[in-house]
């Protein structure tokens, strides 16, 4: 893999990590995504049963393609030695979480695109954005590496 693929698939791979890590307990309740608040209920529970497969359901179109990007940029670099799905971009389960995920409330939702937050008791805080595909709302990542 060169060193951009790499950096890639780290900035996705740690957008699904930070998300994972920062709401891994709290939220054991299978929803069906049909609102903003649970279809973040849905992404806590994948990423908590190191679900990648449940995690990758949930994402949005944007950060689905993203991925399926990185999986065909591996595959060529690696000349097909090894086939890449994109869930192999989602990392999940790799280290216990960060914080406890207390709850979850929403701060933004027009249409078709919404913020919610999670938030801790300790209160920690970290915001999803989300867009409605269909009649789901799917988690859209930022695919840009953190400094």
């Amino acid at each position: 893999m060169t060193e951009a693929l790499r950096t890639a698939a780290r900035a996705v791979a740690s957008g699904a990590a930070i998300l994972a890590l920062a709401f891994g307990g709290g939220c054991s309740v299978r929803e069906e995504g049909k609102s903003p608040e649970s279809a973040v209920r849905l992404l806590i529970a994948a990423a908590r049963a190191g679900d990648r497969n449940a995690v990758y359901g949930v994402l949005g179109s944007r950060t689905r393609a993203r991925l399926d990007e990185l999986a065909a940029a591996a595959g060529k670099q690696q000349s097909a030695r090894r086939l890449w799905r994109p869930v192999d971009f989602v990392s999940v389960g790799w280290a216990p979480p960060a914080w406890e995920a207390a709850g979850v409330r929403t701060i933004r939702r027009d249409d078709d695109d919404g913020e919610v937050e999670v938030y801790s008791a300790a209160g920690d805080r970290q915001a999803v954005h989300l867009v409605r595909e269909g009649k789901l709302w799917k988690v859209e990542l930022s695919t840009q590496p953190r400094p």
